[in-house]
């Protein structure tokens, strides 16, 4: 287990003498510790990249070559995936299973973007026969990119793969409540041989070596994933440097299920969307269902009734469903917006509680119904096993409770008519719309929020432009 800081293609022994503890959600047992990276790990990482973007590595390899490159980064995160899996799930608290799938989702990443590095066209735009104009995609130079906790090692593959495409040098910080699966990434770039510099991970705590690295005026481009509280602290430091940021802030996603949808399966994609995926701690939970009341007491039975036999246990048994919290503080955070929606008038049907073993993070799967809009469980995210049910009696009052928060990242629609779904869809304000399943997605789809879901497109050819910057070359002919 690598504990380290990767800097200019290798791990390099502390200068700080500072370290992290990395505790097991589960059961609250040591995992490891991992070094933490403060002024002079600092500089030497952004100092690495500053060099290699300098020196044009990036932006002059061979397409051929660069994608070769990232082929080989997948192929050996499937080598690693069951060993990085076991790892991730210690210090995260998801199923192996899912951890493992989580390296796999990485190594298709890097496959997809393999594949995308000769694809970058130029355009020429003709503007009269005396001139010559072009336009180019390029870099910012050095790309700051600060991952969450939940998704850590799926993140850090699309941020780190849209990123070389572009031709942005790399210091990722991975968090620090679960960073030593990250570093597989250190051990994988140095077997495969990627250039000196390109790529340094630095860890620490977002308060400190996170500060560091956004204060630091080495950085010209910043991708962060997590709270539009971080990210505004973010906006406020850079504003005077004018440094230009891509966001993805999480979310307050809603369903919305017509009177002839299929509720056995919106009951499923509920349970999926807001208790199964690592218990809730996810910016598209489905944290809000509106559904017509012809079919709401059929739609809370049947959802009821399958809430009730999930299981509730740590990632090391294969049939659990419903994993830890990622933190203690994450359960008290939990556990003060369900006793907020109770206190606002909100119908506690099921859960509300710390689940009985104590030892772990563990919360019961908790559902509200008749939430009031302007209620706090219905406007601010939980990022938990917590989701709100509301009544509709028309098409528009169900736009309106989709739109009434502040977030916009993703949404569903369950009916059977295609045509409502489509009205539906052109009328919600979010990055994401899915029909009649939670979770439709694949490494070439776009996704990003609007409002406070941030701003910036991440996957297929979206992201790849979200991550650059272009430039025009105009001649004048004679």
């Amino acid at each position: 287990m690598e504990n380290r800081n990767f800097i200019n293609g290798n791990f390099i022994d502390s200068i700080s003498n500072k370290s992290v503890d990395v505790i097991n959600p589960a059961n609250q047992s040591l995992v490891g510790s991992i070094n933490e990276a403060m002024d002079d790990e600092i500089d030497l990482a952004i100092d690495s990249a500053k060099n290699a973007f300098q020196k044009r590595i990036l932006q002059d390899m061979d397409a051929k070559v660069k994608s070769k490159m990232m082929r080989a980064i997948g192929a050996k995160l499937r080598e690693y995936s069951v060993e990085g899996g076991k790892l991730l799930s210690l210090e995260n608290g998801k199923t192996i299973s899912q951890c493992v799938g989580e390296f796999k989702g990485a190594a298709d990443t890097f496959d997809f973007y393999a594949g995308m590095t000769d694809k970058i066209e130029n355009k020429l735009i003709p503007s009269g026969k005396d001139t010559f104009n072009y336009v180019v995609l390029e870099p910012f130079g050095v790309s700051l990119q600060i991952i969450p906790w939940n998704y850590p090692v799926s993140i850090f593959s699309g941020m780190v793969a849209q990123n070389l495409i572009v031709g942005n040098t790399i210091v990722i910080k991975p968090p620090e409540l679960c960073p030593l699966s990250t570093n597989f990434y250190g051990r994988i770039f140095k077997e495969v041989g990627v250039p000196e510099g390109i790529i340094n991970i630095v860890h620490g705590r977002g308060e400190v070596t996170g500060r560091k690295l956004v204060k630091h005026n080495g950085i010209d481009y910043i991708v962060f994933t997590g709270s539009p509280e971080v990210a505004s602290e973010i906006l406020k430091e850079t504003a005077d440097r004018i440094i230009p940021c891509h966001f993805e802030l999480g979310g307050k996603s809603a369903a919305i299920i017509y009177p002839d949808a299929d509720i056995d399966k919106a009951v499923d994609s509920t349970v999926k969307g807001i208790f199964k995926p690592n218990a809730g701690q996810i910016c598209v939970a489905m944290s809000r269902v509106i559904v017509h009341p012809k079919i709401k007491d059929e739609y809370m039975s049947k959802l009821i009734s399958k809430t009730k036999k999930l299981k509730i246990g740590s990632g090391a048994d294969a049939d659990t469903d419903v994993t830890p919290l990622i933190s203690k503080d994450q359960i008290q955070r939990v556990s003060n917006y369900v006793k907020s929606g109770i206190q606002s008038g909100a119908e506690l049907t099921l859960g509300g509680n710390e689940h009985d073993n104590k030892l772990g993070n563990f919360y019961e799967p908790t559902i509200f119904n008749n939430v009031s809009t302007d209620s706090t469980i219905a406007q601010e995210e939980i990022f938990g096993p917590v989701t709100s049910v509301f009544d509709f009696e028309d098409e528009e009052q169900a736009i309106d409770i989709v739109n009434s928060t502040n977030y916009g990242l993703a949404s569903g629609v369950f009916t059977a008519d295609d045509q409502k779904a489509k009205w539906t869809a052109e009328r919600i304000q979010a990055g994401i719309i899915w029909h009649n399943d939670w979770f439709v997605d694949g490494t070439n789809l776009p996704g990003g929020g609007y409002k406070k879901s941030g701003y910036g497109r991440d996957g297929g050819m979206d992201g790849i432009y979200s991550h650059g910057q272009t430039k025009r070359v105009s001649k004048r002919l004679y």
